[in-house]
């Protein structure tokens, strides 16, 4: 009896480590969900007034966005791009298998782009390795380098003409809900995205020719989307993680009073044994004085 005591006190103990270390990583997981909640409507904002500016500049010239070479393959040139905003670490249940399921289903002619060491791992274990991978900000404020190592890779690939029309897939939550799949298109330039300028009204001042300030502003938008669909697959990466840490963390605590009680009952048991022992031992010593006693 005492040796399974032992053993259940054993793992009691070992179930208490496991419930701090659960915790930690649940505490994290909401500093870092609320940390990218808060800077969301920084990089909304920030994207909508690039839309705005990107308007206004295309009423000023014919020219558009023809000329750019990373406007989705515009002449037929490279492969589609999905891009894949994934989790760079594990604990977040099924919503890693759920944004890989989602990049799978993309036509076969796709090349799927990963940022998410967690998602390129999973496409790699389907037999689909990533055409272009790097590694998902662990942090809010490493999203903006995040963000423009994509870009980066994207304006490389299109200079060599292998990117077409560009797809981003990513998680996002809604303060701090389950978090939802959303597929994007980035590229080409979707031109009712843009707010028009109002008829009539005064032109905008610029220092740069029209056609060389809408390029410069191509730059801008592609970067805020990307740093915008990175944001939101940090937000849903860490709301998906609280999620599960909060679902341990009951089962911890559920199996904590489990052992508790067994625990309990075993010692209680053992008492129970040891004052049966003990009220044997008197018993059998008094009989034995008494029939010394008789003799």
């Amino acid at each position: 009896m005492t040796e399974r005591l032992t053993e259940v006190e054993a793992r009691r103990a070992s179930v208490q480590d496991l419930s701090a270390v659960t915790d930690a990583m649940r505490a994290l997981a909401g500093v870092w969900l609320q940390q990218a909640l808060g800077l969301l409507g920084g990089a909304r904002a920030y994207a909508a007034v690039i839309e705005r500016a990107l308007g206004q500049a295309l009423a000023l010239t014919d020219a558009g966005t023809g000329g750019r070479p990373l406007n989705g393959g515009k002449n037929g040139e490279g492969r589609p791009v999905l891009l894949l905003f994934a989790p760079e670490h594990g604990f977040v249940g099924a919503f890693a298998e759920r944004l890989v399921e989602a990049a799978l289903a993309a036509p076969k002619d796709h090349a799927l782009w990963v940022v998410g060491s967690r998602g390129a791992a999973l496409l790699e274990e389907r037999g689909r390795a990533a055409d272009w991978a790097a590694p998902m900000a662990t942090r809010a404020d490493g999203v903006p380098a995040t963000a423009r190592e994509a870009a980066d890779a994207l304006y490389k690939a299109a200079a060599a003409h292998r990117v077409g029309p560009v797809s981003l897939l990513f998680g996002q939550t809604t303060s701090g809900a389950p978090p939802e799949i959303r597929r994007e298109t980035l590229l080409p330039l979707d031109p009712a995205r843009f707010p028009q300028p109002t008829p009539g009204g005064s032109p905008p001042l610029t220092n740069l020719p029209p056609a060389a300030l809408v390029n410069r502003l191509i730059d801008e938008y592609v970067f805020a989307r990307l740093a915008g669909a990175a944001m939101e697959s940090f937000a849903a990466e860490n709301a998906a993680r609280l999620a599960v840490m909060l679902t341990v963390q009951s089962n911890i605590e559920a199996t904590l009073e489990d052992l508790t009680g067994v625990t309990r009952r075993l010692r209680q048991e053992d008492v129970t044994s040891e004052l049966i022992e003990l009220a044997t031992g008197a018993e059998a010593l008094g009989g034995a004085r008494r029939r010394s006693g008789q003799r």
